[in-house]
């Protein structure tokens, strides 16, 4: 055989092998995706209802959610924040949070935001921290984040850690991690404390108890 032929035949059986991979991988992706966005959906589900506690509820937290603009929470399109509510009152709200201040990269936060805008409560999402060191912000790790429970930002209140000058601890060989959840959750206060009114007025006025509120494009 000559050797234009045999680089040719070689050529050929990388060819259909290349495409071969691709497709397994591409129906690898299809298969594993709904399995993945279900654990997410539980996960974020169970994050949900640690946050709002014994707080009294009667509508589905899940699924009832209004559209807010993202760049206040770190994302780039809208978010969906959760509603709980109580006899079509709103009790807390629950926002998606981004920091892309961590230590080793995104932290995403769910941040429980009371009526009266004290913390209902925080929970880490995802995070690329530091086993060891930075991986005390997970509730399973430490019970560090529980200190924001029942906080509002007052002038009394330093919002920063030590390092800072603030009243948060910060890690043992780790301040970048809970520097950045610290802020995150500042930033999204003070967003409810400027914006009250509209969150917890107007959409008490304006939503249907055990219906979804808000568009379901490019939301997270």
């Amino acid at each position: 055989m000559k050797m234009s032929q045999s680089l040719k035949v070689n050529a050929l059986g990388i060819g259909i092998f290349a495409a071969i991979t691709a497709a397994l991988i591409a129906i690898t992706f299809v298969l594993t995706k709904a399995p993945i966005a279900e654990n997410i959906r539980k996960q974020k589900s169970a994050k949900l209802f640690e946050i709002i506690g014994d707080t009294a509820t009667d509508n589905d937290i899940f699924a009832q959610t209004i559209t807010l603009d993202g760049s206040t929470f770190g994302y780039s399109n809208n978010i969906k924040a959760h509603l709980a509510m109580y006899k079509g009152e709103i009790k807390s709200i629950v926002f998606p949070v981004i920091s892309p201040a961590g230590y080793s990269g995104n932290i995403t936060l769910l941040v429980g935001v009371n009526a009266d805008t004290s913390i209902a409560g925080v929970r880490v999402v995802t995070h690329t921290e530091t086993p060891g060191l930075g991986d005390k912000l997970e509730l399973k790790k430490s019970p560090w984040v529980l200190a924001f429970n029942d906080l509002k930002k007052t002038p009394e209140q330093r919002w920063a850690v030590k390092k800072d000058g603030g009243d948060f601890d910060q890690f043992t060989g780790a301040t970048i991690t809970p520097r950045a959840v610290v802020n995150a959750v500042g930033k999204t206060l003070d967003y409810v404390m400027l914006n009250r009114d509209t969150l917890f007025t107007y959409i008490n006025n304006n939503t249907n108890t055990g219906t979804q509120t808000g568009s379901e494009s490019n939301e997270r």
